[in-house]
């Protein structure tokens, strides 16, 4: 009975990821097919989505470099690379509605590494996951009044995302005490429950703002490649206005769970952040236009930057090999 019900839910969750793809699909084309827009007032400079992809890269090696770090105090023996390798690689996992097959993939991957065992990477990836996401929304409540889309008194009243951002840290609170409570029930010989230290769950959330503050210079890297006019690439100018935007638009995404990646949710968010930005001078329809070709063209480079380091980290950087033990010998 379980087995049909499973395989319903699969169904009800990709025909839904399908109806976002397809709104969100044509919502944009409504958008570009606009008479406003043709020819379209905009160019696309490749000089400025090269570095987007990078810092899109750095931004994950801050929170996949803190999975390692979770890892390695689980008694997890992983190396940097080989810990980025299994991160990266299974970022193709968020394309699956539901999105553990994230977790799946991290699993599979360290499977071979020496203490690399099912509930530990299980455990660390989701911890890895929330803090991260909680960082975002940390920092997209606080900059939601820069976004200029939103009223201003909004802002205090966003007490919900604070306890969001410190839903991770909780979490290892509760998993603390339940780890001291089955080592009891458990004895001495038996397997400890994986739990994250606190201190090491705080510094998480620097990794994760960290990687959101590059994920803001992305964006506008994406405006300066975008934009007509060829404005150049003045990061200041919009920098915390850009980082908001992206914060909620990618926590957003990922809270959605049947959107594959966040797609069609992460777009629409940055198209209404990014457009009145152009409005005054463009028009709301060239405006709404160009927000969303930014949103399409850094999802582009982004996921084509993961692509290269997933493959290169999957080709280049496989953990050892562990020597199998020795058989007895026969006398």
């Amino acid at each position: 009975m379980a087995a049909p019900r499973a395989r319903l839910w699969l169904v009800v969750k990709s025909l839904l990821a399908s109806a976002i793809l397809v709104a969100v699909g044509l919502q944009f084309a409504r958008i570009l097919a606009q008479p406003a827009l043709n020819p379209y007032p905009f160019d696309l400079r490749v000089g400025y989505l090269i570095p987007a992809g990078v810092l899109y890269l750095l931004a994950h090696c801050c929170w996949g470099g803190f999975w390692v770090r979770l890892l390695r105090s689980q008694g997890v023996s992983v190396s940097l690379l080989v810990g980025l390798r299994a991160y990266f690689v299974s970022q193709y996992g968020k394309y699956v509605p539901g999105k553990a097959w994230v977790v799946f993939i991290r699993v599979a991957l360290l499977r071979g590494v020496d203490g690399g065992k099912p509930l530990a990477v299980g455990v660390t990836a989701t911890y890895e996951t929330l803090t991260s996401m909680a960082a975002g929304a940390l920092l997209a409540a606080a900059l939601l009044p820069r976004l200029g889309v939103l009223p201003e008194e909004i802002s205090p009243n966003v007490g919900w995302v604070l306890g969001l951002a410190l839903l991770p840290l909780a979490l290892a609170v509760l998993n603390k005490l339940a780890a001291r409570r089955i080592a009891k029930m458990r004895g001495p010989d038996g397997v400890p429950l994986p739990s994250p230290p606190l201190g090491l769950m705080a510094q998480g959330m620097v990794h994760g703002v960290v990687g959101w503050l590059l994920l803001g210079a992305c964006v506008s890297l994406g405006v300066a490649a975008v934009a007509p006019g060829d404005p150049g690439w003045h990061p200041a100018e919009h920098y915390a206005a850009d980082t908001g935007s992206m914060a909620l638009a990618y926590v957003s995404g990922f809270f959605v769970l049947v959107a594959p990646g966040g797609l069609g949710v992460r777009e629409l968010l940055l198209q209404a952040t990014l457009g009145p930005r152009f409005a005054a001078e463009q028009g709301a329809d060239v405006a709404a236009g160009l927000a969303a070709v930014i949103a399409l063209v850094l999802r582009f480079a982004w996921t084509l930057a993961e692509v290269l380091a997933a493959v290169g980290l999957y080709v280049f950087c496989r953990p050892p090999v562990r020597p199998l033990p020795a058989e007895p010998a026969h006398v």
